[in-house]
């Protein structure tokens, strides 16, 4: 009987497991967002009622973000980045932490405001509120439209109002949920503008003089413990460097020897007239030579700092119709203004930028010198290399007209052969017996 093999028992034997490919369980890098969160920092002190709003740019009318508090005033942000060759990120978590979030049920949804298990940002941006007088957000409305209109009438607060709510449309509910916003703004208004009376109605028009004297103050506060150390190197030390000055010039100088020599007393004379032109012209440092007699008085760096305050105000916070006229107006202050004269600071950086432009006449006189002196010893092995290369091309371009039978006689070995220029050459003259 043939013999048959048996089936394993597959009871018997365990089932190969299947992986799971439940695609539900699989974690995927999500896509970046279109809109990233950012990192804002807010005051400690701000009502549950602040808010984000936007408004117009006062120095150049482009729509910016303000954070707005009742109780405060408004707030602008200070974007602070890292230099672009520093790769810098966020880490943003919720405040329980990711390590709560493997304890929470899974039947649990994350709430709708927090963020998950973490979000990374692409940069390490950081938003600061920092406070922000109304002035400069109601500037817009009292400049003129151009420079050429000069002209300014006198508005009532309502007007005012309405232009700046037609400029912003975010000014409308805050008015009507702020009651208080008005009376700050008519009080702001009163501080920089001319008033009159209409009847019952008080007019406004914006006074430059006001307006600078605002401007003033605030920049008096700015410098009255210094300037940041980075505006301090950037426009303080480098317009009050006094230049270096010590150098002086060798004159140059001539002189001629005149050498009579008397060959033959009886038959001739000759004179030789040796004559040597020396010219020194050179720059080197005199340490007895004082830099300049340029200083700088005690009163001057206050004085830039506080010009480089206000400069910094009229970039950043006044509408472009306005900096021309507050400029010239700083610039020529009135005889009973508490304005400081800027007069001795004009005064000394004008001599100082005469004295770079002096330093920067003679630094390039020295440089024309050394380079002409450099070129006369440049010139003689110039010359050389020329020749050399002359001598060159004309023996290669010989070589190349020479014929095949001159070049194969050029390899004979001619040593003991007599020349053939020995046979034409006289015989020698026999001595007679």
């Amino acid at each position: 009987m043939a013999k048959t093999r048996s089936k394993p028992n597959a009871a018997a034997e365990p089932k190969a497991s299947k992986p799971d490919s439940d695609p539900s369980t699989k974690k995927t890098i999500p896509s970046s967002d279109l809109n990233p969160p950012k990192l804002f920092v807010l005051p400690k002190d701000a009502s549950q009622s602040a808010r984000i709003v936007t408004l117009d740019s006062p120095a150049n009318g482009t729509p910016s973000k303000y954070l707005f508090c009742p109780e405060k005033g408004f707030y602008e942000f200070t974007r602070i980045a890292a230099p672009k060759k520093a790769s810098r990120s966020w880490l943003i978590t919720s405040e329980k932490g990711v390590g709560d979030e493997e304890e929470k049920p899974a039947t649990q949804s994350n709430d709708a405001g927090q963020i998950g298990s973490g979000y990374i940002t692409k940069t390490s941006d950081l938003f600061v509120a920092t406070s922000l007088d109304m002035l400069f957000l109601i500037l817009p409305i009292l400049a003129p439209k151009s420079v050429k209109d000069t002209k300014q009438h006198f508005l009532s607060l309502d007007d005012h109002l309405d232009n700046l709510i037609s400029l912003s449309p975010h000014w409308k509910p805050l008015l009507w949920q702020t009651s208080s916003l008005k009376r700050r703004i008519e009080k702001r208004l009163a501080s920089i503008c001319d008033t009159v009376d209409a009847g019952d109605e008080t007019m406004y028009r914006l006074s430059h003089t006001k307006l600078l004297g605002v401007l003033h103050k605030k920049a008096e506060r700015m410098t009255k413990n210094g300037l940041p150390a980075s505006m301090e190197d950037k426009f303080v030390k480098p317009a009050l460097n006094i230049p270096i000055m010590n150098i002086k010039r060798e004159t140059s100088t001539l002189s001629v020897t005149s050498t009579p020599e008397s060959q033959d007393s009886a038959t001739t004379v000759t004179e030789s007239q040796t004559t040597s032109a020396t010219t020194a012209t050179s720059f080197t440092s005199d340490p007895e030579l004082p830099p300049t007699t340029l200083t700088t008085p005690p009163t001057i760096p206050p004085l830039l700092r506080l010009r480089t305050a206000l400069n910094y105000l009229l970039t950043a916070y006044i509408p472009p119709t306005l900096r021309q006229p507050l400029q010239t107006l700083l610039t020529s202050p009135q005889p009973h203004s508490t304005l400081h004269d800027f007069t001795p600071l004009t005064a000394h950086l004008t001599a100082l930028a005469t004295l770079r432009s002096e330093a920067t006449a003679l630094r390039s006189i020295s440089d024309n010198i050394s380079r002409k002196r450099g070129f006369a010893d440049d010139d003689e092995a110039a010359a050389e290399r020329e020749e050399k290369k002359q001598k060159k091309e004309d023996e290669e371009r010989r070589k190349k007209t020479e014929s095949r039978g001159v070049k194969q006689l050029k390899k004979v070995n001619t040593s003991g052969m007599m020349k053939l220029s020995a046979f034409f050459t006289k015989a020698p003259v026999k001595k007679k017996a």
